[in-house]
């Protein structure tokens, strides 16, 4: 049995100056660019006897993709290379300092130029035709280590939710790292799974914030043309524990480069432990749609009448008049699950996941699947029931931003707890 992998790097940043994606309060063409883009590309392929079976896995450094564009773009890929779909994973490191890329939310979030994202995606098919011609044989060693830059966004005040730190919420700071070899010993990528909000500032520069400095860091120090790839957890209500009289803050360049390099700090002690090695098996791909419930829809009528509205609300209500088929009861969540290596499963989903989901997936699992939220589109902020019944921004507010009809219902939280352990 062979595993082969092929790689590419492709710079991403945006040929003329765009509107930023993920702060309202971020408004104009950004002002220029503090830390380049780029969509890291992986093509693995399995051959035992002959017999050959490939997945690919885009990391790029945007908030999200699009859905609708990713699955246009993911068919287009499977098509070209005789992939399954299912086999193909577009993930985004999901960095604030980017360009949106998709019109299915508020203008709040930022508007997409679509010019601009089209160029993008030619950018990543010429990277997907440069892996497919790199391949070669290696093996996989994996380790893992500890990182503390993230805290818990969701404090209770008075019998509400507000976003502050919460030194006593749930956050992940384990680092997966997986080191994929060469035969004669040279890392050719190195893989690392992380989960916190890539948040770290609000300029309105590009840049790939903290998973940037971290991949550069590892492809500078590892040399001989080591990609580094950044993966991002389950971290919808963690981000960087930057805090000033026990508020958030948000920081400069100089901040991202400091967490970068702690993130890589703790790359690096994973890859001086013994890494454990990762037996090949044969790729396995597949998707599932689950249908997660809303609470009860706005009528047109309620709609009509904050339609003229100022601010978020006025642009989500003008977002469903104008596109009623939004006013469905459910939204699917995509869930994909890509089996690589003996215990090494990456399970995908376009949507901004909490993290709790991710600790119960790695603890009920025992740690042989690794949450790719951010992946194959985006849907919206997907908490737990005990947060969907609580509130917050996560839980409610976060509804009107990405243009859904409603927050979910308390069972949606349910039903993806079941189907995640039942499914996988």
């Amino acid at each position: 049995m062979t595993l082969k992998l092929g790689t590419a790097k492709i710079d991403i940043t945006p040929y003329r100056p765009v509107p930023l994606a993920g702060f309202e309060e971020r408004t104009g063409i950004c002002q220029g660019i503090t830390r380049p883009l780029y969509a890291r590309i992986l093509v693995f392929q399995h051959d035992r006897e002959g017999r050959k079976s490939c997945a690919l896995l885009v990391s790029a450094d945007l908030i999200w993709w699009d859905t609708k564009r990713a699955r246009a773009l993911r068919e287009r890929i499977a098509r070209q290379w005789d992939l399954d779909a299912s086999a193909v994973i577009l993930h985004a490191t999901h960095t604030h300092g980017g360009p949106q890329t998709s019109d299915r939310f508020t203008p709040s979030l930022g508007v997409p130029d679509s010019d601009v994202v089209r160029w993008m995606e030619e950018r990543v098919l010429d990277g997907v035709r440069c892996a497919f011609r790199d391949l070669q044989p290696v093996v996989l060693r994996r380790g893992t280590g500890q990182c503390r830059i993230g805290i818990n966004r969701r404090r209770q005040v008075e019998g509400s939710v507000i976003m502050a730190p919460n030194p006593e919420g749930p956050v992940d700071p384990e680092v997966n790292v997986i080191l994929c070899l060469t035969q004669n010993g040279r890392p050719k990528a190195i893989l690392v799974h992380y989960a916190c909000h890539p948040t770290t500032t609000g300029e309105n520069y590009i840049t790939s914030d903290f998973p940037g400095v971290a991949m550069e860091r590892m492809e500078k120090q590892l040399g001989d043309g080591t990609l580094g790839v950044f993966l991002q957890g389950c971290c919808g209500n963690v981000r960087p524990a930057l805090i000033r009289d026990q508020q958030f803050y948000r920081g400069t360049d100089k901040e991202v480069r400091e967490l970068g390099n702690k993130l890589a700090d703790a790359v690096f002690a994973a890859l001086n432990r013994p890494m454990h090695p990762l037996r090949p098996i044969p790729i396995r791909s597949e998707t599932l749609k689950v249908h997660l419930p809303f609470r009860e829809l706005p009528t047109c009528a309620e709609l009509e009448k904050k339609r003229g509205g100022a601010g978020v609300v006025g642009e989500w209500s003008r977002l469903l008049l104008d596109d009623p088929e939004r006013l469905r009861s459910h939204i699917p969540l995509e869930l994909t699950r890509l089996e690589l290596a003996d215990r090494l499963v990456f399970l995908a989903m376009n949507g901004e996941v909490v993290v709790e989901y991710g600790l119960m997936l790695k603890k009920h699992f025992r740690g042989r699947v690794l949450p790719l939220p951010y992946s194959n589109g985006m849907i919206g902020y997907v908490p737990t029931e005990k947060q969907m019944e609580e509130g917050g921004y996560e839980a409610v507010e976060s509804a009107f931003y990405f243009g859904l009809p409603a927050p979910f219902s308390p069972e949606a939280g349910l039903i993806l707890h079941e189907t995640l352990l039942e499914w996988i």
